[in-house]
């Protein structure tokens, strides 16, 4: 027997007569406003255990259910367990969303202000959110090197100044700099060539006052990343063979493995 575990909108099942909607069959979903001012996007229906009529839906990188009760004029957001207390409906969940996020988070990390590092034709492409003031981001660029500089990989850079107050100097500099990528490699160098000095001393100096348009550019970068729960960097985020989205924070090992496949999932 399935229970519903009541993880409910605003603490309550959502109840057509107080959205506003426009009435429709049984069996569809609430009103498209609703599911706006949640910031739902619904996927479509998906099978499930217990009975109810379910939708996959996501907000941001959270994949979240949506059941309409048997009256056809209640929903709830939540989860179906079994008496176990297992959720009886995750995979059909994750299985639903994962592609149509993936695709969600591959297009907007392509409308970012990106800096490419390596070629532009190379047949694997890893975004990365890189702080300039983030030693494992320029441990991550090392690292690289080789599989940069023989065309395998392109790295796509995009700046966030989250870890230090310079970190958005830096990050302008390099953003205003005539070559992005030339001045990325040029401060990761030099980053990487001294020791035991204060990291706001490290790499390319920061820009005392901060032009409008990197600004926003760091903002919207930094919006993004947080958008897909993502609190550290660097935060890798590649496709593998499947063309299923990855994503990796920090510099655990065997990262470039991941990344090119080499685990054995290509």
């Amino acid at each position: 027997m399935a229970l519903l575990a009541a993880a409910l909108v605003a603490g309550a099942s959502i109840a057509a007569a107080a959205m506003a909607w426009a009435g429709p069959a049984a069996g569809d979903l609430p009103s498209e406003k609703f599911l706006a001012e949640q910031g739902l996007t619904v996927v479509g229906p998906m099978p499930a255990a217990g009975g109810l009529k379910a939708w996959a839906a996501y907000r941001e990188q959270q994949a979240i259910p949506i059941y309409r009760l048997p009256d056809g004029k209640h929903w709830v957001i939540g989860t179906v367990i079994d008496a176990q207390g297992k959720d009886v409906n995750a995979k059909a969940l994750q299985s639903a969303v994962q592609k149509p996020m993936g695709q969600q988070i591959w297009a907007d990390l392509e409308r970012t202000h990106w800096i490419g590092d390596g070629k532009p034709d190379a047949p694997q492409i890893a975004y990365v959110f890189t702080d300039p003031n983030c030693p494992y981001c320029n441990q991550l660029w090392r690292e690289a090197r080789p599989l940069v500089q023989s065309g395998q990989l392109q790295l796509r850079h995009i700046l966030v100044a989250v870890l230090r107050p310079s970190s958005e100097g830096k990050a302008a500099a390099i953003l205003q700099a005539p070559s992005p990528e030339q001045a990325l490699a040029g401060h990761a160098q030099a980053y990487a060539d001294a020791h035991g000095k204060s990291p706001d001393t490290l790499g390319i100096a920061a820009l005392p006052r901060i032009p409008l348009s990197a600004r926003d550019a760091l903002a919207n970068n930094v919006s993004l990343m947080r958008a897909m729960g993502l609190r550290a960097t660097p935060a890798t985020i590649w496709k593998n063979a499947q063309d299923s989205v990855q994503i990796r924070t920090g510099m655990p090992p065997g990262l470039f493995d991941s990344v090119m496949d080499k685990s054995g999932s290509r």
